[in-house]
């Protein structure tokens, strides 16, 4: 920023700095950024350039040079000691003389004291930086120059108080141009959105640009009444103004940078521990899927039973609106893998064993719900998991066991899981009965809607079904189904309609 001047630092924008650190090297800007930076600066200095000979042009009908002299001497002085804004841009208080130039001599006195300032404060900085502050002081320099007269005739005089409303006004035009170029620049540099940039640096600077512009228009004023002594007077409150804000930048630097600092390792502390998360939840799953490949393995269950209906339970849910990667869809995803948990309980002799259960030893069987759930309920990730495990055997109507709960009294989750458990049972080979066909199995599920199942998720199921296994085979489990040509299953006539119609539905699937 030039004035109370803005301007760029170093190669636009140097790395995060530590107040006891030497300065690191830039990161340049790629692509279309650095694209875009360098239209940026050529379109500012050609601007700013077209505005200098214009001003020169007018030049021609006569000036003031006593105070053009004058306050462009004070230009360079506040240039050469211009101010680091926490590393990424420059501030110094050029705008009273600059700002007085506009009040008093417009372009013409701007055409002469802006590239002077400029080049004061060019010596060590890139040639880049310095078209480019030219340009945008230029620029809001000459912004403010329009307002002025827009808003006061001043006659060849000024009068006071009268200015300072114009004089306000064309300031925070001068502040507006001037520091949404700059932060243009820097965002660019950086690869930062403009309007992070400037809410980050410049809204501050808002009441110090308006109460110098009111200094430089006071100086004029004086000038007018007093000659140059009158603009002698008005340089102390400039020199003490920037004596605090320096006390000011220098207390405050090592915090701003210092938690920009911060920020950034807080930003990669965040990045590890997601990654962490990630990789922990993946050995969650890996492991709990081993443990219902190893009970499925025991419980005599055809491979892999506790990954499909896990998989069947999850698409049904999702069916019913639930999202991923959210703890709901989690807790539902471990309760149906390890649904049969509790069956550690169960004696081998009474799990295994390929004829009818006594009365006793189903009661035994009946048990592994609630021991599943007091084994769930032990670890802490899996307490809302365990709330499905000791509902898979409720039923819709409350005939269910082990606690006869009904309706909404049954966790949702649990609902969905006991479709997709009857089902993958139903169509899968078991010691004591051969798998049914899907479009069977389906017709059961919906003939026991409302009884056994929620009739809600019931129809999500369908849909599910609609979309996986028409036309298809479901593990491998043909039975005495009809086999079209090209090896897919062929539904009937009269099971379409039947589902259909069990369904509410008016077309067939």
């Amino acid at each position: 920023m030039q004035a109370f001047v803005v301007t760029t630092e170093g190669g636009f924008v140097p790395g995060v700095r530590r107040a006891d650190e030497g300065a690191q090297s830039p990161e340049s800007p790629g692509g279309a950024s650095a694209f875009m930076l360098n239209v940026l600066v050529l379109v500012t200095f050609v601007a700013g350039a077209a505005l200098v000979v214009y001003g020169g042009v007018l030049a021609a009908d006569g000036l003031n040079w006593e105070l053009v002299a004058a306050l462009a001497v004070l230009a360079v002085l506040a240039e050469r000691a211009d101010m680091s804004l926490y590393g990424d841009s420059r501030i110094s208080l050029a705008i009273v003389p600059i700002f007085a130039t506009v009040i008093s001599v417009g372009m013409p006195g701007l055409a002469i004291v802006v590239p002077l300032a400029i080049l004061a404060s060019a010596y060590g900085r890139p040639l880049r930086k310095t078209a480019f502050n030219f340009g945008a002081l230029m620029l809001a320099a000459a912004a403010a120059a329009v307002v002025m007269p827009a808003t006061y005739s001043t006659n060849g005089t000024l009068e006071w108080p009268q200015i300072l409303l114009p004089a306000t006004l064309a300031g925070t035009v001068n502040f507006a141009v001037n520091t949404l170029l700059v932060a243009a620049a820097i965002g660019l540099s950086s690869r930062s959105p403009l309007p992070k940039v400037w809410a980050e640096h410049f809204p501050w600077l808002l009441p110090h640009y308006i109460i110098l512009a009111a200094i430089g228009t006071a100086m004029v004023v004086a000038y007018q009444a007093m000659g140059l002594w009158g603009v002698a007077i008005f340089v102390a409150p400039p020199l003490m103004m920037r004596l605090s804000i320096k006390q000011y930048l220098d207390r405050t630097t090592r915090s701003v940078l210092d938690l920009r600092q911060a920020h950034v390792q807080l930003q990669k502390a965040h990045s590890q521990a997601t990654e962490a998360m990630d990789r922990l939840r993946d050995a969650y799953d890996g492991t709990l899927r081993s443990l219902s490949a190893a009970l499925d393995a025991r419980d005599s269950e055809t491979g892999g039973h506790s990954e499909r209906v896990a998989d069947l339970t999850l698409a049904i849910a999702a069916e019913m609106g639930f999202e991923e990667d959210t703890d709901e869809y989690r807790n539902l995803s471990w309760g149906a893998l390890l649904h049969d948990v509790g069956k550690i309980a169960v004696p081998d002799n009474i799990l295994r064993k390929p004829g009818a259960l006594t009365a006793d030893e189903w009661q035994t069987m009946r048990s592994h719900p609630a021991a599943g759930y007091e084994i769930l309920l032990k670890i802490d990730f899996l307490k809302t998991a365990s709330q499905i495990v000791i509902s898979h055997h409720e039923r819709y109507d409350g005939g269910g066991y082990p606690r006869g709960l009904a309706g909404e009294e049954i966790p949702l989750g649990a609902r969905i899981f006991m479709i997709a458990d009857a089902f993958d049972a139903m169509t899968s080979d078991r010691a004591y009965r051969s798998a049914m066909p899907a479009e069977e199995a389906l017709a059961e599920v919906l003939r026991n809607s409302g009884t056994q199942f929620d009739p809600t998720a019931v129809r999500a199921f369908l849909s599910v079904y609609q979309k996986r296994f028409v036309g298809t085979m479901h593990h491998g489990h043909v039975a005495n189904a009809k086999v079209a040509p090209g090896g897919h299953l062929e539904l009937s006539e009269s099971l379409k309609q039947a589902i259909a119609e069990a369904a509410g539905l008016d077309d067939d699937l």
